[in-house]
């Protein structure tokens, strides 16, 4: 993905990108700066690898994953719904995740997907349990913190972090290693990277998506 995304960036003339790529469990980014940044000590299931490897940064922020509060903060996996059961839009009574989320901003549209949810796979996506599990969310939020919170806002809570995660990630691999991110331009890909994209650029500073 990230070597198509290069090629992709050159042909058109750019030759900084960060690729940002998101699923439904994480988010890899990667830095292209004429050439891919390598990594020579890594380790794959607890084991040291000294072979060069491309230097891809992995969080567990995707589409699928869950929304937590804990009484005090919202936290935004690591665990993840998975295809099985899937956000609760989904209609196979799963929790609700950062693609709820997007439901509830309006930034998912119901109407814009094909009938594929439920049991039977032959169901639209469900935004009224994404509305009711918010609204629901919201009051267990309001009781906690003694403010009022409206189901949007718990929504947009939950993207902010759900950003700031991935943001982090790309910072791990340009300022931490003395690149400055606002020179490159975001390459999205990845079934939840639309979502998120302008968002993430925003943080950083970044000009181009």
């Amino acid at each position: 993905g990230v070597v198509g995304a290069a090629r992709t960036a050159e042909a058109i003339g750019i030759d900084r990108i960060i690729g940002f790529d998101m699923g439904g469990t994480s988010t890899d980014v990667a830095l292209y700066a004429g050439r891919f940044e390598r990594e020579f000590d890594t380790e794959i299931a607890g084991a040291p690898v000294r072979v060069p490897t491309m230097a891809i940064h992995t969080v567990a922020a995707g589409g699928g994953s869950i929304l937590h509060f804990d009484g005090v903060r919202f936290r935004v996996g690591p665990d993840s719904a998975g295809a099985q059961p899937g956000p609760a839009a989904y209609r196979n009574g799963g929790p609700l995740t950062v693609t709820d989320a997007n439901i509830m901003l309006g930034k998912v549209q119901p109407a814009r997907f094909p009938h594929i949810f439920g049991p039977n796979a032959n169901q639209p996506l469900d935004a009224e349990v994404v509305q009711t599990k918010f609204e629901e969310l919201a009051q267990e939020v309001s009781r906690a913190s003694g403010d009022n919170w409206t189901a949007t806002r718990v929504a947009e809570g939950f993207v902010r972090v759900a950003v700031e995660s991935m943001a982090q990630a790309i910072k791990r691999i340009s300022l931490e290693k003395g690149h400055d991110v606002r020179q490159f331009a975001l390459q999205c890909f990845g079934g939840a990277g639309g979502q998120h994209a302008c968002l993430i650029a925003e943080t950083l500073g970044m000009e181009r998506i």
